[in-house]
């Protein structure tokens, strides 16, 4: 059997698992030593493994930088500033109701003297702990010579409003006391950042960056894909298994995903399992298109068919429709702004942008964020219509399949 080296289930930060994002990734270093920062995106672009190379770098792995960080996980249930900021301290504290005391779980070890932090802590005034943690007489046992210290809380869309209200109590107090060393690093779904904004317009000033992520580029893809097989190869050639790679392939890989991180380790996790369930030797394209229906109608078929819902409900599915049909027939799916604005509104491309269904690209050309939407529709039809082989057959012979960069001619998959 083959050995999987895809990880679509798992944050990626350690530098096997970690490919591109080296603007973004020096971006948010440089910029959290000046501000806070906040990564955002659409589900599975990358941010939390964004935010966990970011932290890793931060640390001083190959990097000068010597900060310390914690980080907390947000959720639905997080109503107030105060839950957010247990959370918080999970991280940085460890509570003994036994012996009443608290102790520092971040840098040095040591007891915290003080009773009121334990008190408040028991008594539920978390956010009390946590800016007493945040003065001075701490904050060196804390940083002990180091440079910063990082508040790192990601799924940050789960609790925008008291993630803001938290960074209000917390930078500001920082900063009226002269505390220069406390920085918030923040991942979530967009808008969250939005939202946090509409809550405290004046959030915006602590915020000195706004990283959104997009597709990883043609190039950063494509090594992604090539590594991982590779690495399958090199399994399969220690385990005594003969296996072989179609080069288009990858291409393919490449252009269907539109270079959504989590979608090209979809796609190369399940063909992977498709030729352990059907061995004939051979990654191709026959793994690919098996692949793409498990994954539109099992893998992912709820989040497909929420945002179909959510389109039908909002009644944008039709307008959603006319757009795909002007894009050209290629993957990824790309409309200039001219072509869209025959078939839509302005007022219904924002809801588009709002909603996370497309992107504007630098030179203006709108962009779908997930290929597969437009592939299970595709399929949705073909099934209707009784047309999955020919749908199929497109697939094999890649007529519409073309890579997204003008450094890769059209024959080079066709």
């Amino acid at each position: 059997m083959l050995r999987n080296p895809f990880t679509p289930a798992e944050i990626a930060s350690a530098p096997d698992d970690f490919f591109g994002r080296v603007k973004e990734l020096s971006e948010a270093k440089t910029s959290l030593v000046t501000g806070s920062v906040s990564i955002q995106g659409q589900i599975g672009i990358g941010k939390s493994s964004l935010m966990a190379r970011t932290r890793l770098e931060m640390e001083g792995y190959d990097s000068n930088h010597t900060a310390m960080t914690v980080v907390a996980i947000a959720h639905k249930d997080i109503h107030s500033a105060d839950e957010l900021a247990r959370a918080v301290l999970e991280d940085m504290i460890e509570i003994d109701e036994r012996q009443t005391k608290a102790t520092l779980k971040i840098g040095t070890l040591f007891q915290i003297g003080s009773n009121d932090i334990y008190r408040n802590f028991v008594a539920g005034r978390h956010t009390a702990v946590l800016l007493r943690l945040l003065e001075k007489e701490y904050m060196k046992q804390i940083l002990a010579e180091r440079e910063l210290l990082i508040i790192a809380i990601d799924e940050a869309d789960k609790c925008p409003i008291p993630i803001a209200q938290l960074i209000r109590q917390v930078t500001s107090k920082a900063q009226h006391h002269g505390m220069k060393g406390v920085r918030f690093l923040l991942a979530g779904v967009s808008p969250f950042y939005q939202e946090m904004l509409s809550e405290d317009p004046g959030i915006g000033r602590f915020i000195y960056k706004t990283i959104t992520l997009l597709p990883m580029d043609y190039d950063d893809a494509t090594q992604l894909i090539e590594t991982k097989f590779r690495l399958a190869v090199d399994y399969a050639m220690r385990d005594g298994i003969k296996i072989h790679i179609d080069p288009s392939i990858i291409l393919r890989i490449v252009a269907l995903s539109g270079g959504h991180p989590h979608l090209l380790q979809l796609l190369g996790s399940y063909i992977i399992e498709n030729e352990n369930e059907n061995p004939d030797g051979l990654l191709d394209a026959q793994d690919l298109t098996t692949s793409l229906r498990r994954i539109c109608y099992e893998d992912r078929a709820q989040v497909y068919s929420s945002t179909l819902h959510k389109l039908d409900t909002a009644g944008q599915l039709r307008t959603f429709r006319r757009l795909i049909s002007v894009a050209k027939p290629k993957f990824p799916t790309q409309i200039s702004q001219s072509e869209a604005l025959k078939v839509v509104d302005a007022k219904t491309l924002q809801w588009m942008f709002d909603n996370n269904i497309f992107t504007v690209e630098s030179n203006g050309t709108y962009r779908l964020l997930d290929e597969f939407l437009r592939i299970r529709i595709m399929m949705d039809g073909s099934i209707e219509d009784n047309r999955w082989e020919q749908i199929e057959q497109r697939l094999l012979m890649g007529s519409w399949t073309l890579p997204y960069s003008k450094r890769v001619d059209q024959e080079e998959i066709e």
